[in-house]
């Protein structure tokens, strides 16, 4: 049986790209909703108004991650991690016992708070970008000379670039915070969502994980979306190792052993063809699922106890610093979803079907990020993009403006788009310095509802289609 595909008539395509809603692809690729919500609360909630839609953000200056420099610098590799007083495994992260040994990155996220306390800024990550902890050009090396954005000071995700946390190539990053969605709606629908992943069925069959439940935060990152073989996970939990190793080996028998690396994990039942993926607990609290390349020669066999064995080899300068990914989200509060995905920076152009619009061409970014926080009344969302050039992101600011007064002005546009993108775009602000934009608008309960629906169908279609 076929899914049914929903065909968008050509008139409302045109204008949501003209627009370039970025809300619109971080919905698409993270979340299907619900239509009711299974709280039961005493405060009433209109779902269809909107919570007031912040101001376009501050951006700080840009610096390149330097993977190379991380990579002479790994102390966190070689301090085994203790368990706290519950049992559950301690960190050397940003969150670590207070008797626990700082690492590296420990340093740079504690450095980066210190800053915005001084700066009275809100976000630890747009400091901690220019100390390698958080956003970066995704470059891999060097630094950018990309100013800093005027606007109002950034708050958690606004400034984002979680591509510059893997390898290079990879094109989409998506960060869950489950921490921030556990005891909402929102958790059982994020996981109804991620059942069609491939990893998913592999790792969980057609079980419930629950994964929500088990994990504080998980991290999908490809180079190739149609690739199943080359997704890299990356996750945050309070399980304790006998627990996790139980989690991950549900469906899926997975040989265990001590390596140099850590807990290293040989998958030895159902998976792809050609995935020679393995599972490796670099770091109590914390394991990914990656290819073998990426990790160096961390698979190594080394002595230990399969419980307690922590990373004594030399880290991957990615793998040594993805612990502070879980900042870029904030440490305290912040979004409950960040997201970066690679675009190409392409032009696009409409000729004589702009739909009156008045756009005939147009630059995409070559990069953009969105982090959407869930607040009582709906979601606010923040983000920037990255353009090839100064006069690109100002083109592209001046066109988004003009088709958003448009859309506005005109009762046909707003027809043709639906009133949940309508509103979208009607609360949307940019700012703009150097090749870099800033951006922000809101989403109401109710038209978040309607965006992610068809999202969703279209989602679950595509991954059906990988085998």
């Amino acid at each position: 049986m076929q899914p049914h595909v929903i065909h968008t008539p050509p008139l409302r395509r045109g204008i949501a790209i003209s627009v370039l809603l970025h809300v619109a692809p971080v919905a698409y690729l993270l979340w299907r909703v619900p239509a009711s919500s299974e709280e039961h609360t005493t405060e009433l909630v209109d779902i269809e108004v909107a919570p007031a839609a912040p101001k376009a953000e501050a951006l700080p200056a840009e610096t390149a991650r330097q993977q190379e420099a991380e990579e002479a610098e790994d102390v966190a590799a070689t301090t085994p991690m203790p368990l706290t007083e519950e049992g559950a495994p301690g960190d050397a992260g940003v969150d670590a016992p207070i008797d626990a040994p700082p690492d590296a990155e420990e340093k740079k996220v504690a450095k980066a708070d210190a800053a915005v306390e001084d700066a009275g800024v809100e976000d630890a990550t747009a400091v901690a970008a220019t100390e390698d902890a958080g956003a970066g050009s995704g470059s891999g090396t060097g630094t950018t000379t990309d100013p800093a954005v005027e606007g109002a000071p950034t708050t958690a995700g606004t400034a984002a670039n979680l591509l510059a946390y893997f390898p290079p190539g990879h094109t989409v990053t998506a960060l869950i915070r489950f921490d921030r969605l556990r005891g909402t709606e929102w958790a059982k629908q994020t996981e109804t969502l991620l059942h069609p992943m491939p990893d998913y069925r592999i790792l969980f069959g057609n079980t419930v994980a629950n994964i929500a439940d088990k994990l504080d935060t998980l991290v999908i990152s490809t180079p190739r979306p149609k690739d199943a073989t080359a997704t890299t996970l990356v996750a945050h939990t309070k399980l304790a190792r006998p627990a996790l190793r139980d989690f991950l080996a549900a469906t899926t028998p997975v040989q265990w052993s001590t390596a140099t690396g850590g807990l290293l994990g040989k998958r030895t039942g159902k998976v792809f063809p050609n995935d020679k993926r393995v599972f490796l607990s670099p770091f109590q609290g914390w394991f990914v699922l990656a290819e073998p390349g990426d990790l160096g020669g961390l698979a190594a066999p080394a002595g230990g106890d399969v419980d307690t064995v922590v990373a004594t080899g030399k880290l991957p300068g990615w793998l040594a610093g993805i612990r502070a990914i879980e900042a870029e989200a904030g440490v305290d509060r912040g979004p409950a979803l960040v997201v970066t995905i690679g675009l190409g920076g392409k032009r696009y152009s409409l000729g004589d079907n702009d739909f009156g619009l008045g756009v005939k061409e147009f630059p995409t970014p070559d990069r953009a990020s969105a982090a959407l926080e869930l607040v009582k009344q709906g979601w606010l969302v923040r983000g920037n993009m990255h353009f090839a050039s100064e006069a690109e992101a100002a083109e592209f600011v001046t066109t988004a403006q003009e088709v958003q007064k448009r859309v506005v002005q005109s009762t046909l546009h707003q027809l043709a788009l639906g009133k949940p993108m309508v509103g979208v775009v009607s609360r949307l602000s940019f700012t703009q310095s150097g090749p870099r934009v800033s951006y922000a608008t809101s989403v109401s309960i109710a038209d978040f509802r309607a965006i992610v629906a068809v999202a969703a169908q279209t989602l679950e279609s595509y991954f059906k289609a990988i085998p």
